[in-house]
Parts: C-alpha cells; sequence; structure tokens
C-alpha cells in the first residue's frame, strides 16, 4: 500500500488547496541534476505543441505508464524548459522526502495527508496540470509481464471531476525510453529480479538511466478528451468508463514504446520453429520431399539450414555500437545528412497504426546503413533489411545479419520450396510488426536513374499483405541520394562496358580510402505514404478475393506509383544541378558566368514543377545561392570531374572526355523531372521552320518518347499526352510564344532554355542511332547479348572519334539496353530466352537504314 493509502482513514483530513503559483522546486541538488543529465533528452519535435494545444482547449493532466520518480523529474525538467503547464499533482512516487506540494514536510511533521483522491479534484476543478502514473514497477515475485495496479483509480476521479467541468479534461500520454533494448519473450533472471524491460523496477531504470542518459527519448501520444468519451459512452457507470480509458491510454503508450523499440524479440531459434509448425511450410515441405524423392528428416534438416541463413539476428546491443560508430564515419564523408522531418513523422504515424514496408531507391550499398542509420537515430525502430545473399560474405555478413538484414538469394524461380520459406518468413514479420525494408530496384542504379520495379519480393509483400485480416499495411517509398556516390568510378567503368565486380573482402577492405574522401551532402526523402487498403480499394473495389489478373494488376501499380513517388521526392542536390547544367552546354568549355545563368534557368523550372530543392542551394523564394555552387564545382573538382581554367580574369569549366559518363549520373539522378520539357524542345527544334504547328509538336514528342525507352518516360506512357499538353501550356508565354496554333522559340530568353532542355536527351538519341547501327552485326546471325554490347560499344568509339557520335556519355550500356527495349517494342528486333537478340522476321537492311536515317534527321536538326 502506497503511504498515501496508509494515511486515509474514515475521518479524512480536508484536503489543502494549493496556492495560487505554487510548484515544486527543486533543491541544489536536483538543479544540477537537471542540468548534467535531463538536457541531453530527445523530444518529439510537436511534442511543445501538442501539450500547448491542448492546454488552450482544456485541463492538461500528463499520464506516465509506470510509477518512477526518475520520469517525474524529466518531465518536470522539461515542462519548465518549454514553459508549458507545471504539474501541480503527482501520485504516489515512492520517495515521499522529495514529493512536491509539501506532502514530504506534513509526513515529517507526522501531519495527515488529504486523500489523493481530493488532492486531484481539487488541482483540476482549478485549471491546474498533474501527471498520473497508472501502474507501479512489477515486485519481486510479481508477474515480470506488466506492472502491479495502484491501489486508487485516479482515471476514475477524474471522469467524476469531469462531469461536473465545463472545460473537457484532456489526457496527454507521455512515454520517456531510457533503454533502446527491445522487450524479449523468454525472461532472465535479471528481469526477474528487476523487472523487464517494458516494466523496468527501480533498480533498473536507475541503471538504464546511467548507461542511455544520452540517448533517452520523450514521446508523447496524441491527446485524449475525456469530456468527449464520457458524453459517447453515457450508457456506462464511472468504473467502467475509467477501465476503458485506463486502457486506451496504456495502448496507446505501448504503441508508442513499440515505435522506438520495436516488438517484442525473439530468438532466431524460436522464429524458426514457428515457421517450421506453419501448414503452409509444412506443405511445401511435403511437396518438396515427393518431387526430390527425400525423406521428411532430410526435408527437415534442409529447411532449417535454410531459415538459418535466410533469418535476421538483429542484436540492439550492435545497434547502440553502430549508431556510434557510423557518427564518426558519416562525419568524416559527409558534410551532413539532409533528413525530411515532416516525411519522418508521417512515416512514425504509420507505424503505430499498421505494419510498415520501407521501399528506399538503391544508389549505393551504403543505403543498407544510412536508412538504418538515420531511423534508430530519430527514436524509430530500425528496419529489418531484405539484402542479396552477395553480401552474405564473411566477416561483413555477419555484421549485417546482426545489424537486422536477412539474406535472399537473387533468383529462386523453380524453387517451390525456398519461395516458400520467404514468403512464410516475410508474412511472419509483418505479423510481429517489423519494420521491413527492401528495394524494389533489386539491385543498385548504375546510371543515377531509378530502374523499374523488380515484382517478386514486392508481390510476397503484396500477399502477405492480403492476409493480414483487421491490420492495415502502409508502403513508404523513400529518395536516398548523394551530392557524389562512393560508387561513380566502379558505375562509370561498367557502363563502359567493364565487367561487374563481385563484392569481397578485399573491397570492405578498401573503406579506409572512402574514409579520407570527401562526398557532400547526404539525403534522406520520403515520398506519400501508400496505404495499401486504400489502394487496393481505389484500383479493385470492395472484392475480397482476387482473380490472378487482378492480383498483377494490383502488384504492378503499387510497384511503378513507388517508383513515381520516389522520383518526386528526390531532392534537387547542387551537385546535381551543376552536372545537368554543365553536360547540356554543346561547347568545350563553360564560363563561371554562364553556368549561373544555366543554373538559374534550371531552378526557375524546377520551382515551377514543385520539385524539392536543396536549402544550400536557395537563398530565398527566388533566389539562386551561388556559393552552394562553387561547393558542388569543389566536389567534383576534387574527384577530377572537372576542370578548371582562369583566363583573363574569367573561370572556364572544362570537362575531361573520359569523366563525362561519371558526371551524367548525377545529372540522371533529377533528368526525370526535365523529360517532358525535354521532348516537347527536341519536338520544337527538330523543325528547319520558325514556326511549328502544335499537333506536329504533340506528335514528334510522342514519337521521340517511343525512340527512348527511358524509366522517365516508362513511368508516365499512360499520360504522355496530357504531359505534353501540360508542358505545352507550361512554356508558352516564358520560353515558347504561340500564334495560329503555331508556336516558336521566345526571342531573348536568357539561358536558351528551349536548347538548353532539348541538349538533354541528345546522348539518348545518338545511343539509339549507335544501336541501330549495332544491330546490322546481327543481320546474318543471332548473337549473344552481351556479344552483341561489347562489339557495339567498340563500333561507338570508332563513331566517337570520327566524329559521328558527338557526346561520349552515347557510349553506355544502359542507354544501349534502353535503345534494345525500344527496338524490340518496335518489332525490329527479337530476344530469345537463351539470351540472344536477332532481327525480326521481315525487317531487312533497308529498314534499318531508314530507322537510322529518321533519327539522324532529327540529331541534325536538333543541333
Amino acid at each position: 500500500m502506497s503511504p498515501a493509502a496508509a494515511n486515509r482513514s474514515q475521518h479524512q483530513a480536508r484536503p489543502r488547496t494549493p496556492k495560487p503559483g505554487e510548484i515544486y522546486r527543486p533543491n541544489a541538488a536536483l538543479r544540477w541534476l537537471y542540468r548534467r543529465f535531463f538536457q541531453h533528452i530527445r523530444i518529439d519535435q510537436q511534442w511543445k505543441g501538442v501539450v500547448q494545444s491542448a492546454a488552450d482547449k482544456g485541463t492538461v493532466v500528463y499520464v506516465m505508464r509506470s510509477i518512477s520518480f526518475l520520469d517525474f523529474l524529466c518531465l518536470d525538467f522539461l515542462l519548465k524548459q518549454m514553459n508549458l503547464p507545471l504539474v501541480r499533482f503527482v501520485n504516489d512516487l515512492g520517495l515521499w522526502i522529495l514529493e512536491p506540494m509539501g506532502k514530504g514536510g506534513r509526513r515529517l511533521r507526522l501531519k495527515r495527508q488529504p486523500p489523493e483522491e481530493a488532492s486531484l479534484r481539487s488541482v483540476v476543478e482549478e485549471n491546474c496540470s498533474a501527471l498520473l502514473f497508472l501502474r507501479q514497477p512489477p515486485r519481486l515475485g510479481s508477474p515480470v509481464r506488466k506492472g502491479g495496479e495502484l491501489d486508487v483509480d485516479l482515471i476514475r476521479t477524474l471522469v467524476e471531476t469531469q462531469r461536473t467541468l465545463e472545460k473537457p479534461i484532456l489526457l496527454v500520454p507521455q512515454t520517456i525510453v531510457w533503454s533502446k533494448l527491445p522487450p524479449r519473450r523468454e525472461a532472465s533472471i535479471f528481469d526477474l529480479i528487476f523487472g523487464p524491460v517494458e516494466w523496468p523496477g527501480r533498480v533498473r531504470v536507475l541503471l538504464q538511466f546511467a548507461l542511455n542518459y544520452r540517448n533517452a527519448v520523450l514521446r508523447s501520444g496524441s491527446p485524449f478528451n475525456l469530456k468527449d468519451f464520457v458524453l459517447e459512452h453515457k450508457d456506462l457507470d464511472d468504473g467502467r468508463i475509467a477501465d476503458r480509458v485506463r486502457y486506451a491510454l496504456l495502448r496507446r503508450m505501448e504503441r508508442e514504446r513499440t515505435v522506438v523499440l520495436g516488438p517484442t524479440k525473439k530468438t532466431v531459434g524460436r522464429i524458426k520453429e514457428e515457421l517450421l509448425r506453419s501448414p503452409r511450410v509444412r506443405k511445401a515441405m511435403r511437396a518438396h520431399a515427393r518431387a526430390e524423392k527425400k525423406t521428411q528428416k532430410q526435408t527437415e534438416l534442409l529447411t532449417e539450414a535454410t531459415l538459418s541463413k535466410l533469418c535476421a539476428d538483429q542484436n540492439p546491443h550492435l545497434l547502440g555500437f553502430a549508431q556510434r560508430f557510423f557518427d564518426w564515419v558519416w562525419n568524416r564523408m559527409y558534410d551532413g545528412i539532409v533528413i525530411d522531418l515532416q516525411g519522418l513523422e508521417k512515416l512514425r504515424t504509420a507505424a503505430r497504426s499498421g505494419a510498415v514496408v520501407l521501399l528506399p531507391s538503391h544508389k549505393s550499398h551504403v543505403d543498407y546503413l544510412v536508412l538504418s542509420y538515420v531511423l534508430y537515430s530519430n527514436a524509430l525502430a530500425a528496419p529489418l533489411i531484405a539484402a542479396g545473399d552477395n553480401l552474405s560474405f564473411f566477416p561483413l555478413g555477419a555484421l549485417l545479419r546482426r545489424g537486422g538484414a536477412f539474406f535472399i538469394r537473387r533468383s529462386f524461380r523453380g524453387e517451390r520450396l525456398y519461395s516458400a520459406l520467404v514468403d512464410a518468413y516475410i508474412r511472419k514479420l509483418l505479423v510481429e510488426g517489423f519494420l521491413i525494408e527492401f528495394f524494389v530496384e533489386g539491385s543498385r542504379s548504375r546510371s543515377g536513374q531509378l530502374m523499374s520495379p523488380k515484382f517478386g519480393l514486392l508481390s510476397m509483400v503484396v500477399d502477405a499483405s492480403l492476409l493480414l485480416n483487421g491490420r492495415n499495411v502502409f508502403f513508404v517509398p523513400i529518395s536516398i541520394s548523394y551530392e557524389r556516390v562512393i560508387e561513380q568510378t566502379s558505375y562509370a567503368l561498367e557502363l563502359s562496358g567493364g565487367e561487374k565486380r563481385k563484392e569481397n573482402l578485399h573491397s570492405l577492405l578498401q573503406t579506409p580510402n572512402v574514409l579520407r574522401s570527401r562526398y557532400g551532402r547526404l539525403y534522406v526523402q520520403f515520398g506519400n505514404i501508400i496505404d495499401f487498403h486504400q489502394m487496393r480499394q481505389e484500383i479493385l473495389g470492395p472484392e475480397t478475393s482476387l482473380s490472378p489478373k487482378q492480383r498483377r494488376v494490383l502488384i504492378q501499380s503499387l510497384g511503378h506509383k513507388t517508383m513515381c513517388e520516389i522520383d518526386q521526392a528526390t531532392m534537387v542536390t547542387p551537385a546535381s544541378l551543376v552536372a545537368t547544367a554543365l553536360l547540356a552546354h554543346s561547347r568545350r568549355g563553360m564560363p563561371r558566368s554562364k553556368l549561373m545563368e544555366i543554373c538559374d534557368v534550371l531552378v526557375e523550372a524546377l520551382h515551377q514543377l514543385e520539385a524539392r530543392i536543396a536549402k544550400s542551394l536557395i537563398h530565398d523564394e527566388h533566389s539562386l545561392n551561388r556559393q552552394a555552387i562553387d561547393d558542388a564545382i569543389g566536389l567534383f573538382s576534387d574527384g577530377a570531374l572537372i576542370l578548371a581554367h582562369e583566363t583573363g580574369g574569367e573561370t572556364i569549366f572544362t570537362l575531361p572526355e573520359s569523366e563525362r559518363i561519371t558526371l551524367e549520373y548525377y545529372k540522371n539522378n533529377i533528368l526525370h523531372f526535365f523529360v517532358p520539357y525535354a521532348l516537347v524542345a527536341s519536338a520544337v527544334t527538330m523543325s528547319r521552320k520558325d514556326r511549328v504547328p502544335l499537333s506536329a509538336v504533340r506528335q514528334r514528342a510522342a514519337e521521340l518518347a517511343a525512340f527512348i525507352r527511358l524509366e522517365p518516360v516508362k513511368r508516365i506512357e499512360a499520360e504522355l499526352d496530357e504531359r505534353i499538353d501540360h508542358t505545352l501550356k507550361r512554356l508558352i508565354g516564358r520560353e515558347l510564344e504561340c500564334l495560329d496554333d503555331h508556336v516558336r522559340i521566345a526571342e531573348g530568353q536568357n539561358g536558351d532554355p528551349i536548347q538548353l532542355y532539348a541538349a538533354m536527351l541528345r546522348p539518348y538519341f545518338e545511343a539509339y542511332v549507335l544501336a541501330l547501327r549495332g544491330v546490322s552485326e546481327i543481320l546474318t546471325r543471332p548473337m549473344f547479348r552481351k556479344e552483341w554490347m561489347t562489339k557495339t560499344l567498340n563500333l561507338g568509339m570508332r563513331m566517337y572519334f570520327s566524329g559521328e557520335i558527338d557526346h561520349r556519355e552515347s557510349l553506355s550500356k544502359h542507354k544501349l539496353g534502353s535503345a534494345l527495349e525500344s527496338m524490340k517494342q518496335q518489332g525490329l528486333i527479337d530476344s530469345k530466352s537463351d539470351g540472344t537478340i536477332q532481327i525480326s522476321e521481315g525487317i531487312d537492311a533497308d529498314e534499318l537504314d531508314e530507322a537510322e536515317a529518321r533519327l539522324q534527321r532529327i540529331l541534325v536538326q536538333a543541333h
């Protein structure tokens, strides 16, 4: 029994009414404690606004889960620091000498205490704030899964008081997380004695505080309006209302803890046990045993070994160490990580109400580490990440597995047992409440553009989501972009025809070289979160069961919508802006003044397109920050991608021809914003006439889009005509003039924007010409794609040195692959299952020459 309850008797003392302005004043020792420890507490950015808004509407009562003097001190410190409503009442803390409101002094003088119910009622009636703890920590010998009930039901007191008040009482849940250790399914001896992680006893609280006070987090739930709840439940008595309110508050605080810490941790052994008992897995095992003619025991051993390679074994202690380590690493490599904090809060909101699947872009191996670091450092549970088994090599594989990676084979077509195990494991993770992360592109983008979505793993997640009855699933598109990517050299080598290098221990040991370089800023941006249930309703309606075709439509729609959201969320960085400006220039060198002029034009267009532009690029809404451009130039100069020449007081920038393909990687980061502009501009400039009919511009832009099967083009293919019309409306009146349904380039445009936009796609048209020339090699015999690519790139080098190709970056495996896809769609070539390509039946050399001549005319006229 608490000291307050022990002092109650039939003849109760009259409660002392707190004097106006009376608050808890800490002594000198506690003031030092506040300054020394509590200033490190990381609070929810919206916390102050939430509490202040609640105070404006009614009386604020803070609510915490388990009695803790430490939590009270922390909250009291923050309330004073933020000038928020201060605590005038708190239920029994146990350390009664230090209790507020004079209760400790009264006890020392052996004076009877007023009942806690009466004190609370008095404080609330005066519109003052209180702090309520809902439970007490478990004691030795008590159940370890939850705290004990309190002797006094103060929630019921609030319900009774609310019935007499006009203003609402707003209960604001407060959750302070002192440890990053998630709750565990199996209790240890330490848990039995000192309380589990989720319901720590006083000794464990102090230990957690001593070890983690620099990383402690305060999270606030949404206010609970007691008046509204009482009015909505007039049929319930005060006791039942109090029970429901208490349960709702505990649920909110538990969800907040789960968002920060993750779900209850199970051992890998237990997860494997539960998966092996799954009916779906048992059925797949029996089918495998029959097909492979193996015994049940052999199949079970194979399944267990496969699950051991598959399952993650996330270690919270390693995560804590990794956070400190990468604090140092990122500080060495980058000038900062720019995080979309508003998007992060939307992610947190989604995690409170359903399962969350993270779908980031994939431009670097660093992506695996960056997103986990960002989430963990911002009080969100680190995700479990689907990684390719090419990263499972020693010793990196073991570290990644304990960091949350689970390794999946690149392809498991035809392996039904393996497919069933991956499917069951993903469903298990969603049910348990883990954040899941995987790269919907499948592998890293070598070109800087987003690739087409791969539907294998996505289809498994969709299937699992369809089976989660009563629980929603949210898919979160995320753009991770870099001002300089650490793999830029290897990417350029691969695109130019070099072999892809397999990750191994040698590449890991090269990390010190990476740490000696600077890579500018790193950007993590969140797209609009996709509500899976809502998306399904919009596409398929209220149907409960899906046909194979409907399921395929749903998966493909989800994949393409994800890529569009990532595109839109991608940050326009100084590096991508400078690369775009430099590569669009047709002359040998570009003066600094011209570079700034072109950057101005590009930024203005990006503003119109509502793109996310790095704050470092903009002085105000319309002014370009020249210093950010100079910093990007310095970044590229350090990497030998740009050469600067001082002549006559003017700086001229030139590009080493061999590095243009590397620089194009950064241009491609934002090319998707300009594709409709570039198609329209190319259509206008390809005419020799001064004025071009609008209908001709629309038709030519659509034809050009068909030539280049760029990913940004494919993503807007269904609405291409609408995008072209919308782009024309934006350009007419500024870059274009319109008269009698004809358009022409407006005179006196600063930076020649139409020529600038048209130049963005010229390397892709040149690559198509090269591909058409290279296809003549397969007129007589089929050829493996790899062999054709090598021969065509060699042909491209000859055409480049002879002047038939102007841009060195046109010689790219990525562009040639897009050209092959376009030619296949147009019926010029066929591809076989064995990887060979051949001329389509009925196509001869004359038709190829005619297609090349048509595209050459476009290039000559647009030059």
